[in-house]
């Protein structure tokens, strides 16, 4: 079974394209922002999967609607996407935030 099914059965309430989204939000911070490589990163993807799947509805929900409302929100209002240069707060700002709210909530 792989992360995404995991998660999925944690969180039947979580589409699979929206868990497949919190994975790939973890997986390109860690790589990206903390520059993890292979080893490291797949160790870091599976300790990410069990902590979304050992966090209750009410403490994911917060976190999952930042990430696919505000994390991936980069459409203007006509639809058209936004340069990431152009945006308003910067990956790594909202990559850390999505973070803090999902620790904060236990």
């Amino acid at each position: 079974m792989d992360r995404t099914q995991q998660i999925k059965e944690a969180h039947p309430w979580l589409s699979y394209n929206e868990a497949f989204k919190v994975l790939l939000y973890h997986h390109q911070g860690s790589m990206w922002i903390h520059k993890l490589q292979r080893d490291k990163l797949e160790r870091s993807m599976e300790a990410f999967a069990k902590l979304l799947k050992s966090k209750s509805r009410k403490a994911l929900k917060p976190f999952v609607e930042y990430v696919l409302n505000v994390y991936y929100n980069g459409v203007d209002e006509y639809g058209n996407q936004i340069e990431e240069s152009s945006r308003e707060e910067s990956f790594e700002r909202r990559w850390n935030r999505a973070r803090a709210i999902l620790l904060k909530n236990k």
